[in-house]
């Protein structure tokens, strides 16, 4: 297999990034990943991970993982696929990528294990619109233990996660959240993206979860999937209210009193 001409700096063909200020530390930046399919999240979460722990920015054993998704992505990661992941070289960035591209779930619905299983994630809260609250626990390589935490319900959502002492947060968003029905190839009769108006309930640093996330975020993944949304102008249309909600025309964080609800 061919390796990128620079192993150790690449990132996955066809993602985005952008460098944008740590909400609480002026002297620090993040990033900001945009991706076409979900499972390139993984990597970078990998790289994100061990980026803090090499820095002694790591306040916890792993970021807890805060995503919002149609679906719940949660896949369980088979036997043979956990020694495979136990022996990438996680310095080699182009081996990551390809390995994501070529042996992650092509469906997009294994990555989130898969980092749970090597320690890249600590807990797991997800919002999504396929089923009521619930809780289980996830066991990594190493025995540590992993809450996994399921909401449909924002305002349950929200309630948990500002009860929450988290240091270090990764924010993971699936634009195919924002859509009603459920669609692949083949769509629902009642399929259409929700309007901007209700993006906007869910989206707005003035929302109290926002306001405990956002100083506490140390990467954003942001998965297009157009493929899941209706295409990709309901994708950039989606991104587009989702963005605008967070960041201003500066690409720097909205305050609470900025964003419209």
């Amino acid at each position: 297999m061919y390796e990128n001409i620079e192993p150790n700096s690449c990132n996955p063909p066809g993602t985005h990034l952008e460098e944008v200020a740590h909400a609480a530390d002026p002297n620090r930046s993040i990033d900001k990943a945009i991706i076409m399919e979900h499972r390139f999240a993984f990597f970078f979460w990998m790289k994100w991970r061990n980026l803090l722990s090499n820095k002694g920015l790591l306040k916890q054993p792993a970021p807890t993982l805060v995503t919002i998704d149609w679906h719940r992505d949660l896949a369980p990661v088979p036997d043979e696929q956990k020694a495979t992941l136990e022996q990438l070289d996680q310095n080699n960035l182009s081996d990551v990528s390809n390995y994501v591209w070529a042996q992650l779930d092509q469906t997009n619905d294994g990555h989130i294990f898969c980092a749970a299983w090597l320690n890249l994630i600590g807990d797991i809260i997800l919002l999504q619109n396929t089923t009521d609250y619930q809780e289980s626990t996830f066991i990594d390589k190493e025995d540590n233990e992993h809450g996994v935490y399921e909401f449909q319900d924002f305002e349950q959502f929200q309630e948990y996660m500002t009860s929450r002492e988290d240091e270090n947060i990764f924010f993971d968003v699936d634009l195919d959240y924002f859509i009603h029905g459920k669609g692949k190839q083949r769509y629902s009769e009642n399929f259409r993206r929700y309007s901007d108006d209700e993006i906007k309930q869910i989206i707005a640093p003035g929302h109290p979860v926002f306001e405990y996330m956002i100083p506490r975020i140390d990467g954003i993944t942001l998965a297009m999937e157009p493929g899941y949304c209706g295409g990709i102008v309901n994708s950039c249309q989606i991104m587009d209210v989702f963005h605008s909600q967070l960041f201003d025309d500066q690409n720097e964080w909205k305050k609470h009193n900025e964003s419209t609800f």
